[in-house]
């Protein structure tokens, strides 16, 4: 199986409550990154056009003025999206805030 995504990406978070920016790396399945304050890490799997998958964010920052964007850590999320032209576009939700849907954009910046 190929893996289309594979690369590393910038991301772009948002809820009703926050926007947020990171970095992630896809590879094999995997989902690797961070931002300034959280870890990411979780799977993926792509069939056509549609990508599903989990990610799970956990504070390593001991700035605790910083929030997630679901105001919550950890965090779980699940998600479903789109990959299309060098972009993944997703919408889930975290596992601890059902009612408080998340929408991603992630931007290829590299192979």
């Amino acid at each position: 199986m190929t893996d289309h995504l594979r690369g590393f990406y910038k991301a772009e978070f948002e809820t009703a409550r926050k926007k947020s920016h990171g970095v992630i790396f896809l590879h094999d399945g995997k989902i690797q990154g961070g931002d300034s304050t959280f870890l990411y890490s979780g799977a993926y799997s792509e069939k056509g056009l549609t990508v599903s998958g989990n990610l799970r964010g956990v504070r390593y920052s001991s700035d605790h003025s910083r929030l997630s964007v679901f105001g919550i850590e950890p965090f779980e999320i699940i998600f479903d999206g789109l990959a299309k032209d060098g972009y993944v576009t997703i919408e889930g939700y975290a596992h601890e805030t059902p009612g408080l849907p998340m929408k991603a954009i992630l931007t290829r910046v590299d192979d």
